[in-house]
């Protein structure tokens, strides 16, 4: 088994702050107090628009060394499945990158197809995505229908060396199929919740089976990538935090993101 990290689908949510976030902090500093704490996080916004050199580059500036960005490709790509191959939004995005890449801060890039994404209907769109992300781009799919769960499209991915999502999520259940020298695990709940400020399920025996498979059929993986939501339990930090529990690997110290420049505690770490 590889290393692990372990993070959140994303770090600019208000409800965090006085929990995670000292009360009153700006948006600006959300980011750089979030990676004080976690060496990984998804991008959801990049699904929406995808961001600039410039962006990218302000990201690279704000996380320490050895920190991850994993991205969502944009939805022009994943999304407009009735339309010709978004050739040139996919390229857009790619360049984009540029600064996070050159940093070493580029995790693997998401590629997440919506639900209604069929394998009878839609297997040319998944062929075009992984011929034209070049090899040098860690690429993780997620899939949502069971159509795909077939050896074909197992073999597709194993053949581009992407990643097959290991989807924690309601009424999606992919198989547990290694496809890729790396392993990408997503924990998605419903959207019950409305608030994300305070632990609010127990999703322990999710986890405690996700790191069975982890341990069993994803025991080769070079890197273990797992990412959790705030709908999964209710807060992703303290989610994400109970996830390290479940592993056996040393637990974020949360207090990190509360503490000031200067303040006892960051071992050194002033913060950019």
């Amino acid at each position: 088994m590889g290393r692990y990290r372990v993070g959140c689908t994303g770090w600019g949510y208000d409800d965090w702050v006085g929990g995670f976030y000292p009360p009153g902090t700006p948006a600006g500093e959300y980011l750089a107090r979030y990676a004080r704490v976690f060496d990984l996080t998804e991008v959801d916004s990049s699904f929406y628009r995808a961001p600039g050199r410039s962006l990218c580059a302000r990201w690279a500036r704000t996380t320490p060394e050895g920190f991850l960005f994993a991205l969502k490709v944009p939805r022009e790509v994943t999304h407009a499945v009735g339309a010709p191959f978004a050739a040139g939004a996919l390229a857009a995005f790619l360049e984009g990158l540029a600064p996070l890449r050159e940093a070493g801060k580029l995790g693997p890039l998401v590629a997440q197809f919506p639900p209604s994404f069929r394998q009878d209907r839609h297997g040319g769109r998944l062929a075009e995505l992984l011929d034209a992300v070049p090899p040098e781009f860690a690429l993780a799919v997620e899939l949502r229908h069971a159509s795909w769960w077939t050896p074909g499209t197992l073999s597709a991915l194993e053949a581009r060396g992407a990643a097959l999502v290991w989807s924690v999520y309601p009424q999606v259940h992919p198989p547990y199929r290694l496809t890729a020298p790396f392993l990408y695990a997503r924990c998605v709940g419903d959207r019950a919740l409305t608030r994300f400020d305070a632990i609010q399920r127990d999703q322990g025996p999710a986890m405690e089976e996700l790191r069975a498979h982890f341990e069993d059929e994803g025991r080769s993986a070079r890197d273990v990538f797992v990412l959790l939501n705030n709908h999964f339990m209710g807060f992703g930090p303290g989610t994400a935090q109970r996830m390290q529990e479940v592993l056996g690997v040393p637990k974020a110290d949360l207090a990190r993101a509360l503490r000031l420049r200067g303040q006892p505690g960051l071992e050194g770490f002033d913060g950019p």
